[in-house]
Order: structure tokens, then sequence, then C-alpha cells
């Protein structure tokens, strides 16, 4: 399989990148793109929430009033949970909502999440961008010659590129990030991909399924 590449005007330079074959013989993994994309959003929870038990909350620990006799409901405390500013009952507490996978099965979410956009066609990729300054109408040009149907669209780039990233930042549903913190999530919530070539070839060689 073959993709061409493309220059910063949306031609096609002629060249191409080789995918291996031993990537295309690969069957993807679609139940660990779903736990790792699952991992991927649970580690992103803070897990700080907290609500103060009976216990927690200010307030006296003396008994209302005598527990028979008066007529009225038994009451232990101002605490009491029935009671307006009184505690929490099964509240939320901090809590780690960490989630683990072995290293090999992230890297299988991940090669399954890009496989599945080979099989779709929605891998583009572009010469090495240098800009001399961000110009975000180089790359909405770019991405208008390349046909792109407004849905959300990751862009990948060989390191950190701040003029490019600068560029892109602003269109809307399109993200920018660095090829070597590619992820399972990221691949998984785009509809295209975006890739400049030396970091699509870094990618390629490091092929090992």
């Amino acid at each position: 399989m073959q993709l061409p590449i493309y220059n910063l005007l949306g031609q096609a330079t002629g060249a191409v990148i080789e995918v291996p074959e031993a990537l295309l013989s690969f069957e993807p993994h679609e139940h660990l793109i779903w736990l790792d994309v699952k991992r991927i959003l649970a580690d992103r929870r803070q897990g700080t929430h907290k609500t103060k038990t009976r216990g927690e909350v200010k307030g006296s620990k003396r008994k209302l009033y005598r527990q028979k006799g008066t007529g009225r409901a038994r009451m232990g405390s101002i605490r009491n949970p029935i009671r307006r500013h009184g505690g929490i009952v099964f509240g939320p507490v901090p809590r780690d909502y960490t989630l683990k996978m072995n290293k090999k099965e992230k890297l299988l979410a991940r090669w399954s999440a890009f496989l599945l956009h080979l099989k779709n066609n929605s891998i583009w990729v572009v010469e090495d961008v240098q800009l001399e300054r961000p110009k975000t109408k180089t790359i909405v040009n770019l991405l208008t010659a390349l046909q792109w149907d407004q849905k959300p669209l990751h862009i990948y780039t060989h390191g950190y590129n701040p003029n490019f990233y600068l560029s892109a930042r602003n269109i809307p549903r399109v993200s920018v990030s660095p090829a070597d913190s590619w992820n399972t999530y990221d691949l998984a919530r785009a509809s295209h991909l975006l890739w400049e070539k030396s970091a699509i070839e870094n990618l390629l060689r490091q092929v090992d399924l």
C-alpha cells in the first residue's frame, strides 16, 4: 500500500510512502482500542471530589432535645443528614480512577486505531512544513485542497513545530501534536489524520507487531 505525499498547496508531489506489509497483515483489535480509550479518559479524571459526612460538618454534637415526650421525631444532633447543613450520606470521596494496561496492549491498541485509518483511506501525508511565521490561511487552504469534510482532524508533526502548531490550533475541529505523543484516544476520535512526511516515516520504521 502506498500513501501519496502532498505539498502545502494540496497537490500530489508524485512521491509516496510505502506501508510495510507486516502492518497491513495485522488484524486490528477493536476491543483493545476501547480499553485504551477508556484508560486514557479515566486517567484524566482528578478524583478530587469530596463531600463532608456528618462527622466532618460544622456543628455541635449535643443532642438537640430529649428522646421522648416532645411529640417530635427523635433527633441525635444538628449534623444529622436529614437536616439542613447536615452531613452527606454516601457522598463522593477522593479516589484514583487510574486503569492499568500492559505496554504491549497499549501499543497494539494504537496500531489498531492507526490501521483502521489506513483501511478507511483517511490518512494524508504532507511534505515537512516549514513556515517562516504562523499563517492559519496556509493550513486552511491546504485542508480545503485535500477536500477536508470539517470532521475532527488530528495533525501529527515531526517534533514540536511552533509555527505549524500556531497556524492550525485555531481551526475548529483540528488538533495538533508531535508524533511522539500519539495515543489511541486522539486516533480514535479523529475522522482524518494529517502526518508530516518525516513523522510518518519515523513511525513506520517502528513497526514491530
